[in-house]
């Protein structure tokens, strides 16, 4: 006759867990209740693929912290409780949720956890027969406890050890626990005795001081990839590529017509709804500084550091088409508290206190009657801006008149080279009225992409184009000359080699953003022709000026930086680098023809001895 030494539940707290990931458990054993899902049965991970690496996070060794910041309705207060359902079933642990109040807590313990763990099997053989054992804020299991806590009892964040810690909806948290310190820190040093911890972190985000843009920024920060159905290209969804008809600015008929799609940021091509779940299910989460091939490949050198960070919006939700989406922000955009509701919890992106900001539809208000390609009367001088890209180019030229009034004579998208040599060196453009043919005088090309190839340019054709480099801000001067071309041996500038132009995008923002807004009638009036596209218009509004300031002395600046992550902002650059030519060229100086000479362009003094000539640097 043998003795059993263990008891079954002693049997079942030494077993090691499977080898099974969070999103592989919950497939075989979460179920989804009508009352607390829309789509209740079993729990398919495939629904929102997105979910999945997020999830499996959890169950990786080497990862100690997860930081979520995302959209509302895509699912990722269910992926909590999946890891929690893990953890009990697989790894258990004394475990602790936080919500932002204590009534919250009770809540999610009665009416999401509990039934949860009642649905399945899996979880309910865990639960004891006890009827005490499971109250409202604490369920003593056959081999852990899990506790409920709001982020305003300081007394259930401090009072025991914890090795798992889900804190849910963090930016609605208070700064101080009663007269405790920050909850968050009261409820993280609970886990300070477990060598496998695991802290996990999920909300929408508010604005830059809210917690968890904060800790994201810290994470790895991954964004979620997908691929284009027809050029492949990996890109994350942003909200500045959904796209529908021009003009059109009724919400209720875009949503129910379904006039919205996206572009797609390589190719262009039209992308619907339809293309969408192809597109989501084959995605790759991508940590900041890496890329991804078209293969799906991460590419570039990582360096884990065991917290990571998912941003997801609701671009990504498979129960929101592009057009409710598109509706959403038209309903939004003239309400300040819809609006930032909008940013929040629609794109999951913070919200900036603005200074200044430009919208699409204000431009209209800056055209003119004249057309593309056709110089008015008043511009004396043509400058231009070039922004280089990987493939492609972008282009503007921009005439000057007197007190700095200035009309947009062209703005293309340019393939080549070939293309650029065209509109700013050998073009001319007819003036109105009397059909003299004005060239282009200065043009700013970026140097930021192709660099070489950008100051081979120049070089050629030196007397044009200056190659600049965009800095947010310089001190002491709106732009100034560093050399390119040096003598091998000592390193002095050789005499009529390429200059870099280092120019201040801030201070040239400032000033096209006081040109755009002057009154009619008042000097320095900023035109556009007749034949305006709206993706110039999109493009020239990407940025918006906003205060931020300094996390530890308080010391706010303002900054500009663009509405929406990943936004294009070609044209905005373009006519950045012509407003800076237009300053070199001291266009601000001119007066009417009779009066004085137009100025000649500005030039760096090479050779002279107050810039070291000769090797001299006494003068800097």
């Amino acid at each position: 006759m043998t003795t059993e030494v263990w008891s079954p539940a002693e049997r079942a707290a030494w077993r090691l867990p499977a080898k099974i990931s969070v999103s592989e458990w919950a497939d075989e054993h979460r179920v989804l209740l009508p009352r607390t899902s829309a789509e209740p049965g079993a729990w398919r991970t495939d629904r929102t693929p997105y979910l999945r690496e997020i999830q499996d996070a959890f169950s990786d060794p080497f990862v100690e912290e997860i930081t979520v910041m995302k959209a509302t309705q895509l699912g990722g207060t269910e992926a909590m409780y999946n890891m929690l359902g893990y953890a009990i079933d697989q790894d258990p642990g004394p475990a602790l949720l936080v919500m932002p109040r204590e009534e919250d807590a009770r809540g999610v313990s009665n009416n999401r956890v509990l039934p949860m763990i009642e649905a399945s099997p899996a979880l309910s053989k865990h639960v004891s027969k006890s009827a005490s054992d499971v109250t409202r804020l604490e369920y003593r299991l056959d081999h852990m406890s899990v506790y409920f806590a709001g982020s305003n009892s300081p007394a259930a964040l401090a009072s025991r050890a914890i090795r798992y810690l889900w804190l849910d909806e963090v930016d609605k948290f208070p700064k101080f626990s009663g007269r405790e310190s920050d909850p968050i820190k009261l409820a993280t040093e609970r886990t300070r005795t477990f060598w496998n911890r695991k802290i996990i972190k999920i909300s929408t985000p508010t604005t830059r001081d809210g917690y968890v843009f904060r800790e994201y920024e810290k994470s790895d920060q991954r964004r979620y990839f997908v691929s284009c159905p027809f050029c492949g290209v990996y890109q994350p969804l942003v909200f500045s590529n959904i796209r529908w008809p021009e003009g059109e600015r009724d919400p209720e008929k875009v949503k129910n017509e379904r006039l919205a799609w996206y572009r797609c940021a390589k190719c262009e091509k039209r992308i619907e709804d339809k293309h969408r779940p192809r597109m989501i299910d084959g995605g790759v989460w991508v940590p900041e500084g890496l890329t991804v091939g078209k293969n799906g490949k991460l590419r570039g050198k990582f360096e884990d550091t065991g917290h990571r960070g998912f941003w997801i919006s609701a671009l990504y939700s498979p129960w929101l088409t592009w057009s409710e989406i598109a509706a959403e922000f038209l309903r939004s955009k003239n309400y300040s508290e819809l609006l930032m509701n909008f940013i929040n919890s629609w794109l999951a992106e913070i919200w900036e206190e603005k200074a200044h900001e430009m919208l699409p539809d204000e431009l209209a208000g800056n055209v003119s009657r004249y057309s593309e390609g056709t110089v008015p009367a008043g511009a004396m001088i043509l400058t231009a801006g070039v922004d280089v890209q990987k493939d492609h180019f972008y282009g503007i030229v921009r005439g000057w008149g007197v007190g700095e009034e200035s009309w947009l004579i062209r703005a293309c998208r340019m393939e080549s080279w070939e293309d650029v040599e065209r509109l700013i060196i050998h073009a001319t453009f007819p003036r109105d009225g009397s059909g003299e043919d004005v060239p282009v005088r200065l043009a700013c090309v970026d140097s930021g992409y192709r660099t070489s190839e950008v100051y081979e340019f120049c070089r050629t054709w030196r007397e044009i184009a200056r190659a600049i480099k965009g800095h947010q801000f310089l001190r002491g001067a709106p732009y100034r000359v560093s050399m390119i071309d040096r003598h091998p041996g000592s390193g002095a500038p050789i005499r009529g080699g390429l200059s870099l132009w280092h120019v201040d995008v801030s201070h040239f923002r400032d000033k096209i953003a006081r040109l755009v807004s002057t009154e009619p009638g008042d000097p320095g009036q900023w035109h556009l022709f007749e034949e305006i596209s709206e993706e110039y218009a999109r493009q020239f509004c990407a940025y918006k000026k906003v205060v931020e300031r300094d996390r530890r002395s308080g010391i706010a600046r303002e900054i500009w930086k663009l509405r929406v992550y990943g936004a294009d902002d070609h044209y905005n650059s373009c006519e950045v680098y012509a407003a800076a030519g237009a300053d070199m060229l001291r266009v601000s100086t001119m007066r009417p023809p009779g009066e004085a000479p137009a100025p000649e362009p500005a030039r760096e003094r090479t050779g002279s001895w107050l810039r070291g000539g000769r090797g001299g640097r006494w003068i800097r």
